[in-house]
């Protein structure tokens, strides 16, 4: 604060000494160029509309000198131009020193962002690790116990906690690096096969059936990351189970169009609100009947169509029930 009245005082006093000095002189004589100096010293204290007052004050100051020293035996209109011509630059002086602090304010606003990020980043990670640690060792003694609903329900209760944090370090790396992916010649058919068996205990805890269709598993050969390619399944087909009843079904047909290779999970619960449409695929976003998810899952889904140049889409079947299909291009079947 000292500094800051210090500043203040030592601008007031360079701009009365030129003014003084432009009275001092005759008005042909033009120092009132010199208002830059305090214009520029003062900058970092005032507000922008303290700056734009204190041009005013300048040009006042600029203009005032047209008719003093007394009496007025110059050109007139000649010293009025050099002088309007100093009230411009002044001008600009001063929009270019707005500018710049505006700009100086949002580069330490990002500067905040960023770190708030890192520390944000750092803390999920840190977090994600060491609630996995005792999740793995649950599941890692869980044989011990034998085979019984109890343990039945602790594991799958477990196993659902660790794709909750697997999905949240897996969105937190793909916002922070992209998401890797390592492309390899796969057949889906046997991807969904894997899914469906992951899946299979939560289906059955809730008595819904998992109905897989598919066409030959020639024509489903395709080039992608298997690993990820199971993780959208599997998310596809537990937001699915989130919105079915007991006794329901959950339908997963894979097909080949001409130049794309279509997943579609069909299930037949109520649907989507259609306000919820929008949003669907949106980070931490939850529908009021989306069970006990954390909004992670459909926008990994995204992420994962995206990151294999796809795209993933939501609707309602006409006859009720929720649509997802992912279509991911293929140009023509892997040999």
């Amino acid at each position: 604060m000292k500094s800051i009245a210090l500043t203040t005082a030592l601008v007031w006093l360079i701009w009365l000494v030129i003014l003084l000095i432009e009275l001092a002189t005759p008005p042909a004589v033009v120092f009132s160029i010199l208002y830059v100096v305090p214009l520029l010293l003062g900058a970092a204290q005032r507000t922008t509309r303290q700056a734009w007052r204190f041009l005013l004050i300048c040009c006042a100051s600029t203009l005032s000198n047209l008719l003093v020293p007394l009496p007025v035996n110059h050109n007139l209109a000649a010293v009025l131009i050099d002088r309007l011509l100093v009230c411009l630059a002044l001008g600009v002086t001063t929009v270019l020193v707005v500018r710049n602090r505006e700009l100086q304010r949002q580069r330490i606003a990002l500067e905040v962002d960023l770190a708030r990020s890192q520390l944000r980043g750092d803390v999920i990670a840190t977090l994600a690790h060491d609630l996995k640690t005792p999740v793995l060792g649950t599941l890692a003694s869980l044989p011990l116990l034998g085979s019984n609903p109890v343990v039945e329900a602790i594991r799958n209760s477990q196993q659902r906690s660790l794709r909750l944090i697997e999905d949240l370090l897996q969105v937190f790396r793909a916002e922070q690096e992209g998401l890797p992916l390592d492309p390899q010649p796969c057949n889906l058919l046997a991807i969904a096969e894997d899914a469906l068996r992951t899946v299979e205990p939560i289906a059955g805890e809730r008595q819904i059936t998992l109905v897989l269709q598919q066409e030959r598993r020639s024509q489903l050969e395709l080039r992608a990351d298997p690993s990820l390619l199971q993780r959208l399944l599997e998310n596809l087909l537990l937001n699915a189970l989130h919105h079915s009843l007991r006794g329901e079904r959950v339908w997963l047909q894979l097909s080949r169009e001409p130049h794309a290779v279509r997943m579609e999970v069909r299930d037949g619960g109520p649907g989507f609100a259609p306000q919820d449409l929008p949003e669907l695929f949106h980070r931490f976003h939850q529908t009021p009947n989306g069970g006990r998810g954390a909004g992670l899952g459909l926008y990994l889904c995204r992420l994962i169509s995206e990151a294999h140049g796809g795209a993933i889409t939501a609707a309602n079947g006409p006859g009720g029930g929720a649509r997802l299909v992912v279509e991911l291009p293929q140009a023509e079947p892997v040999r």
